[in-house]
């Protein structure tokens, strides 16, 4: 009896100790922010966004999709901080479908998207694809990984 009393109190004080954590982290997001924080709708559904890089040549952010594929985040030139922002869908194809859009590096100098895709569930497929910025077409296609025979 004596041992089931100390578990019960180890895990009460374990509760709230951890407790501690949790509420500075709703503390935190529940404050106003201190630099500008830009709030869009996500389209299409989808439930994670793994990467976004600004092009501010274009002023929108470039979004990677984990479910994959790529959108973007225009920021309109009379932007009001409280407007919510829509993103749209620009990229997703079916030769990489089932595998999610991991990372992005944006070089603005040659107008280029590098979106880097994998399999995360799997682990048995990942690429590199070049985008152009302006029709989104793409430039090529490496893949990195050759599927090994089981």
């Amino acid at each position: 009896m004596a041992r089931f009393n100390c578990c019960t109190k180890s895990l009460v004080i374990f509760f709230i100790i951890s407790a501690i954590p949790n509420a500075y982290i709703i503390s935190v997001e529940r404050a106003k922010p201190t630099t500008h924080v830009y709030r869009y709708h996500r389209s299409g559904g989808g439930w994670f966004r793994e990467c976004a890089k600004l092009d501010d040549l274009h002023r929108r952010f470039i979004v990677s999709l984990f479910e994959g594929g790529v959108a973007q985040v225009q920021v309109p030139d009379g932007h009001f901080p409280d407007t919510v922002l829509e993103e749209t869908l620009l990229v997703r194809e079916a030769e990489l479908a089932g595998n999610a859009s991991l990372g992005i590096a944006v070089d603005g100098r040659r107008s280029r998207a590098l979106v880097a895709n994998a399999d995360v569930i799997g682990n048995r497929y990942s690429s590199l694809a070049e985008y152009d910025l302006s029709t989104w077409r793409r430039l090529f296609l490496t893949q990195l990984t050759v599927p090994v025979p089981q």
